[in-house]
């Protein structure tokens, strides 16, 4: 029986600021990169055939202090990535608040998944996306074997939606803190939610939207 084992990325300096990152490539702060090696022994014992990652420096970095001891290589996949937040990357929630007051609210009030920022992408845009990468991984590695995936808040959420066969209307239920892990088990009848959002360091709670 095997699983898919799914990381948020460590912290960064724009996740601490409330900074909305989306496809800026943000890296993990000296404080995320202690989070992630304190999650490493967690997964120290378990034998991966694959270890993917978004192609953005914060998660490619959160995989590699994972696999340090283990010499296997990160395949790096564009579908992984956050959602796109056009317009608003770089900005605070209140800047945007302030500037965008109503779009703002169907985003992180309403959470409605239809919706995009300007110029971004909505959650159902994420989940097709991120569809495509769990049908090539899925096609590529069979029900015995584990998986290692280092994403972001919304690729985490999108990806347990298709490894769990639930609606997109289910995409805002989780809440996915950085460092924190899940984990997704392999049965004969369908797979089985282990582990939601274990996180080790005491530390590593950020604020559950996806950025």
């Amino acid at each position: 029986m095997g699983a898919w084992y799914l990381v948020r990325h460590g912290e960064t300096e724009w996740n601490r600021a409330n900074r909305i990152q989306g496809h800026t490539d943000v890296p993990l702060s000296d404080k995320g990169r202690n989070q992630v090696r304190a999650l490493a022994p967690e997964l120290a014992e378990i034998s991966f055939s694959a270890v993917c990652s978004s192609d953005l420096s914060r998660t490619v970095e959160t995989a590699q202090i994972l696999l340090s001891s283990t010499g296997l290589s990160v395949q790096q996949d564009r579908d992984l990535r956050e959602f796109s937040y056009g317009e608003w990357e770089g900005l605070t929630l209140s800047e945007v608040q302030t500037r965008d007051g109503d779009a703002f609210a169907q985003r992180f009030n309403v959470r409605d998944v239809d919706f995009a920022a300007p110029g971004g992408e909505s959650a159902v845009q994420l989940v097709g996306r991120v569809r495509r990468f769990y049908d090539r991984v899925s096609a590529a590695h069979d029900g015995g074997e584990n998986v290692l995936v280092a994403a972001h808040g919304g690729s985490i959420r999108a990806l347990a939606l298709c490894l769990l066969g639930l609606p997109v209307e289910h995409f805002w239920r989780f809440r996915v803190d950085c460092a924190g892990l899940t984990i997704i088990e392999n049965h004969a009848g369908g797979r089985v939610l282990r582990v939601w959002n274990h996180v080790v360091s005491p530390d590593a709670g950020i604020p559950g939207f996806a950025q």
